[in-house]
């Protein structure tokens, strides 16, 4: 028994480090498409937002505040992650959204309902993430 003693401990030890080695990594957390994808809604969210403050108050908002009223699910997407920057101009005919994650960056300007410029930038590329397609 003693003699194979040495055996049984160097296979117990084999086997300990296999299943190390070999065990499968569980991945956590949200991905880029997943992220991406949340991006684009806030980005359509704000500016849906932003059209229905403007039927209601004749003006657009500067005011992201004043946005998560009439669209209470953006607060869900700046869980994710994803920021705003909302500006209207002072006479509140134009508005900038810059909507931006660690995946994408969007931002479109409006002059009443017409969209004037949108670009959008891809911080990190994977599947699933691509910028939307031109809003007209």
């Amino acid at each position: 028994m003693r003699r194979y003693l040495p055996f049984v401990l160097i296979a117990f030890v084999v086997l300990i480090g296999a299943q190390a080695l070999f065990k499968k990594k569980s991945t956590t957390g949200t991905t880029a498409a997943v992220v991406a994808s949340a991006t684009i809604n806030a980005a359509n969210l704000v500016d849906k937002g932003e059209q229905a403050y403007q039927t209601a108050h004749g003006r657009f908002t500067s005011n992201l505040a004043d946005l998560l009223q009439l669209k209470p699910h953006l607060a869900s997407d700046a869980a994710l992650g994803v920021s705003f920057v909302v500006d209207a101009s002072t006479d509140g005919h134009t508005y900038l959204a810059q909507v931006a994650s660690s995946v994408l960056g969007l931002t479109r300007a409006f002059d009443d309902t017409k969209v004037t410029s949108q670009s959008c930038v891809i911080l990190k590329s994977g599947s699933g993430v691509a910028c939307p397609a031109a809003v007209h």
